[in-house]
């Protein structure tokens, strides 16, 4: 019993049911006026006020101060909720008996405006209250009765009080069930909509949190939600949705179109900036008519794909380099014996020459092929870069004979750790550094090469800088392709090893040209495999 009390008042503490009471403030504000006015203006109907005109007018006064009063108080919600609705009923009966006596009494039929005020104790007041508010109605209404057969007016009305009575209970006890019924739909709305507004939270928590980018396109390729991995993979300034996805990744755009078109290969995968991972998108169609596009990083699934092309790789040079050296070496064996005969023909020497410098590279060609089908499985560790880069460039500067103005390094993540093999690291870094010394101009003044070690957005990076004439837009476009290369006696395949290891430890290697169009190779290492402890 107790804890019903509890949960009663507990229930008549929410906001709903002072909203409740406020509406009811708002009536009975209405009706003292209505009363008022009527009798002040004569206006039909005339009976009101006409046994006691006198008491009519002070009582129609009081109650209409006294609904003002309510009204601000319930309006502010002063006091505690139970005690302002004993309180507002008592004085709705109290003012509406007086004012019914005052007109001539129930058969005026004035009596009606006490079921209101009892429908309201049974919508309002919890368990035996309403009861309570109704027996209250009925008391009064059988003084006012009582009153008027003693004070000599011959009819005896107490049926009709009784009748009416028995209104106000069950009117009492119909309100009450029906507020009780209300109340529960209210109650289980509210749960779920709170149910639907965690579920929304924890949906944008999860898709937040996800390694996957996503996109939400409204029907006019607005971009209506995005999250934080989407804008990382894809390059989005914007912190907020409500842009056109065609304004700021039209590349992503086209694909799109080219799916809502039934393009039977829509999607293929894409950089949107150099700097940026190679991505993939994949796109399906919600019954809002919103378009949700998943946006994947391919790194994982290139490593693997590079894996197997690897041990491809291994299995073809490892079969055919027998096949090769042996008709390479008796050639060149050929070449050195004809020089040796006919070394005193110019002509001769100078075509036994070319054999052997081609023979050189073709061996060395092989050599470099070899080394990459001979390479270990990837051992990655956890290489600590700034002091790891630092005995590097120690080491390179040594086999240089450079100083430290030549090749300088610049920290600023000096406790940014990476997982790679660092064996394999060595030889990325080897093969770019010897690039960026090669190609840079020992004449100026600035350092000839700069490595730099930084953080951005969730990747650590390690930039390598030459003072160099950068590289040709034409030879850009075949950078990491094996075999092609400008330098003088090169493989051309330096920087497609560099690539083809750093994609098999899961980092990205990329050429971004800066703004002084020198030469930028950036190494990215990916966010869920670093350890930055800044």
């Amino acid at each position: 019993m107790k804890q019903s009390v509890t949960d009663s008042l507990s229930l008549h503490q929410d906001p709903a049911s002072w909203r409740a009471l406020t509406v009811f403030a708002g009536y009975r504000f209405f009706l003292a006026g209505v009363l008022f006015v009527v009798f002040y203006l004569k206006l039909p109907p005339e009976f009101l006020g006409w046994v006691d005109p006198r008491l009519y007018s002070s009582i129609s006064q009081l109650y209409l101060v006294a609904a003002l009063i309510l009204l601000i108080f319930t309006i502010k919600r002063w006091g505690y909720l139970n005690n302002q609705i004993k309180l507002q009923l008592l004085i709705d009966i109290i003012a509406l008996t007086m004012l019914i006596h005052a007109s001539g009494g129930l058969p005026t039929g004035l009596g009606s405006l006490l079921v209101v005020v009892v429908v309201a104790g049974g919508a309002l007041a919890p368990g035996k209250l309403a009861a309570f508010i109704a027996a209250i109605a009925t008391l009064a209404v059988l003084l006012e009765v009582s009153y008027s057969q003693i004070a000599g007016d011959g009819a005896t009305k107490y049926t009709q009080a009784g009748m009416l009575g028995a209104t106000f209970f069950v009117t009492a006890w119909l309100a009450q069930w029906l507020s009780h019924k209300m109340q529960s739909s209210q109650v289980l709305a509210d749960q779920r909509a709170r149910d639907v507004a965690n579920l929304a939270v924890l949906n944008q928590h999860i898709i937040s949190r996800l390694q996957i980018g996503v996109l939400a396109l409204d029907a006019y390729g607005t971009v209506t939600l995005f999250n934080e991995s989407a804008r990382q993979l894809l390059g989005i300034e914007r912190t907020i949705p409500g842009f056109n996805l065609k304004q700021v990744l039209p590349q992503l755009a086209e694909q799109i179109w080219l799916w809502q078109h039934h393009n039977p290969q829509p999607f293929t995968a894409f950089q949107a900036r150099a700097e940026l991972p190679e991505v993939r998108a994949s796109a399906t169609k919600l019954d809002s008519g919103e378009t949700l596009v998943y946006i994947e990083n391919t790194s994982a699934m290139a490593q693997q794909a590079q894996q197997l092309k690897l041990a491809s790789l291994g299995r073809l040079t490892a079969s055919i380099a027998h096949e090769i050296r042996n008709p390479l070496g008796a050639i060149s064996h050929a070449g050195e014996l004809l020089a040796e005969q006919r070394a005193e023909e110019p002509a001769v020497t100078k075509l036994t020459d070319i054999i052997q410098r081609h023979s050189m590279r073709v061996n060395s060609i092989i050599e470099t092929i070899l080394q990459m089908s001979r390479r270990k499985t990837v051992e990655p560790a956890a290489v600590v870069l700034a002091t790891w880069l630092a005995r590097f460039l120690t080491e390179f500067r040594e086999l240089k004979g450079a100083d430290e103005t030549a090749i300088v390094l610049d920290i600023d993540a000096p406790l940014a750790k990476v997982a790679m093999d660092p064996e394999q690291l060595h030889q990325v870094m080897w093969n770019l550094l010897e690039n960026a010394w090669h190609y840079s101009f020992a004449e100026n003044s600035a350092p000839r090469v700069r490595v730099a070690l930084s953080k951005s957005e969730n990747e650590i990076v390690v930039d390598v800088m030459d003072n160099g004439a950068g590289v040709d837009d034409a030879v850009r476009e075949h950078l990491f392709e094996p075999f092609h290369s400008q330098r003088q006696g090169g493989t051309g395949l330096g920087l497609y090893l560099a690539r083809e290891l750093c994609q098999a430890n899961g980092a990205r290697l990329s050429f971004l040209p800066d703004e002084l169009q020198s030469s930028r190779f950036r190494i990215s290492f990916p966010g869920e495999w670093q350890e930055y402890l800044a």
